[in-house]
């Protein structure tokens, strides 16, 4: 059986490495806990999410962990087990003075957005268009340096509550900004999810071990 790849996003909490490079975070405390207990042999690493993403569209014996189940992804990848849920908002810059009521609203904003994350497709899918007021990001870290160095190049950015609340207790970045719409349709929740052509009892593997910890 060959080893398994799993890839990941830098994404704190959920997952991120620490001082020392190693991976830390609630969600993969519990994923390298179940790997362990699952007796496969495989390697973690770190990547830029639409990396991280393509890689596990890409190669047979490839996982990724955290992703969310949504709509379109659904007959890509086998979805192995749930993680956790996700809540998902826009930020105005507070020197931007930005007051919306709808999304439709947001279309006359410059808008950044991690790249092949859920919230780049959902925002495609109602219209929006990239270059015109969508902006694509490799990295939640780029988004928060966007706002911190360069904000004359966006209005709004698009992330989720919980990682916004983590840099808010690491540092004053997201002072400057301000929650101004959630995202009201129902997410999807995070997922550890793997290659359409992974090999069976690999699967099997992963599931039985996943389901110990739920």
């Amino acid at each position: 059986m060959a080893k398994l790849n799993v890839v990941t996003e830098h994404f704190p909490p959920a997952q991120h490495l620490d001082e020392n490079e190693q991976l830390v975070g609630y969600i993969a405390d519990k994923v390298q806990m179940v790997l362990d207990s699952s007796t496969l042999d495989y390697v973690v690493s770190v990547h830029g999410w639409s990396t991280a993403f393509n890689m596990a569209l890409r190669d047979p014996q490839t996982c990724i962990f955290s992703m969310a189940r949504s709509a379109p992804r659904e007959k890509q990848f086998i979805w192995i087990a749930e993680l956790a849920q996700l809540n998902t908002y826009l930020y105005a810059l507070n020197s931007k003075s930005i007051v919306i009521n709808s999304l439709e609203q947001a279309k006359q904003y410059r808008i950044a957005v991690l790249k092949d994350n859920y919230s780049h497709h959902f925002l495609l899918s109602q219209g929006f268009e990239e270059g015109v007021n969508i902006m694509l990001m490799n990295s939640f870290d780029h988004i928060f340096k966007i706002v911190q160095s360069r904000q004359s190049s966006i209005d709004i950015v698009v992330l989720p509550e919980q990682r916004v609340k983590f840099e808010q207790s690491k540092r004053q970045v997201v002072d400057k900004l301000a929650p101004i719409l959630r995202l009201e349709i129902k997410q999807p929740a995070l997922y550890f999810a793997c290659n359409k052509a992974l090999d069976k009892p690999t699967q099997t593997k992963l599931i039985n071990a996943f389901s110990m910890y739920q």
